[in-house]
């Protein structure tokens, strides 16, 4: 038995505007095969790209594709530009690490208040 028995690939389809579809390429990660989604749809020719993930089983010798994105011109345009309002640039955080370090800072802040009063609380009952 081998190491890595499920093998998966991604295979970018695009839909022409004639209503043809054909095989763009096949790449091994699925960031690659957005990217590629991404240029085909700059060709006025075509009208959708799909992804399809491949996935191959080495010890049943099967294999199974499902579509796991559809992108079209609307919104290929609205996510990129969604994503450069966002700040989920090239040099930004994704919204999940965001989410976490907001919920980090929130839970520091109100740690320390919670110090604080306790400070109070203990330094006048040490008065008195």
């Amino acid at each position: 038995m081998s190491g890595n028995p499920l093998r998966k690939t991604y295979t970018v389809m695009v839909t022409r505007t004639t209503g043809n579809q054909m095989e763009l390429e096949t790449v091994q990660e699925y960031g690659a095969a957005m990217e590629s989604a991404k240029k085909a749809l700059d060709n006025t020719n075509n009208t959708e790209a799909r992804i399809v993930e491949n996935k191959y089983d080495d010890a049943t010798r099967k294999e199974k594709k499902q579509v796991v994105k559809i992108l079209n011109r609307d919104n290929v345009a609205s996510s990129t530009a969604g994503s450069m309002r966002a700040g989920t640039g090239s040099n930004a955080l994704a919204p999940e690490v965001m989410s976490r370090m907001t919920k980090s800072i929130i839970n520091i802040s109100l740690a320390l208040t919670v110090l604080i009063l306790l400070g109070g609380i203990i330094f006048r009952l040490l008065n008195q």
